[in-house]
């Protein structure tokens, strides 16, 4: 035989249907907020994967160009891969013959350019950038201080 608690009520044994329509709004609430928590993340994450492309491509660029001369091409393209680099340059202060440390004149003229870099990887433009350059041309054969 069963005993009745007192008063004649059952004792709840359970959850009762409010109890869980709370716990599943308080699951629903901390599931959104984890959810736009990864979402901001995955968002800078790839913000931070597209800046890292763009700076390895304008390092790929500016040694390009370290290996350019500007005074004998103004105007210019170069690939590599599926990067390409296009310049132009304009010189800023006119062509003058090097001075060696000792101060006589040496074999070359130099002058400064101001070069417009433009980095492109699948007709995409990836940046924009300016560089100074020295440009320079070889006019003699040999240095005159040499024995």
């Amino acid at each position: 035989m069963r005993r009745q608690p007192a008063g004649g009520r059952h004792a709840a044994a359970g959850f009762t249907l409010l109890e869980a329509i709370v716990a599943l709004v308080v699951f629903t609430m901390g599931a959104f907020a984890l959810y736009g928590w990864l979402s901001t993340n995955i968002i800078t994450l790839n913000r931070i994967r597209d800046r890292q492309q763009v700076e390895q491509a304008m390092h790929a660029a500016i040694d390009m160009l370290r290996r350019s001369n500007p005074m004998e091409t103004p105007d210019g393209r170069r690939k590599a891969g599926e990067l390409e680099v296009h310049w132009h340059a304009v010189a800023i202060e006119p062509p003058r013959p090097n001075v060696v440390q000792s101060g006589q004149p040496g074999i070359f003229v130099v002058g400064l350019y101001d070069v417009t870099v433009r980095v492109t990887r699948e007709n995409r433009e990836l940046q924009t950038f300016r560089l100074r350059q020295v440009g320079w041309k070889q006019v003699a054969k040999s240095f005159q201080g040499d024995m």
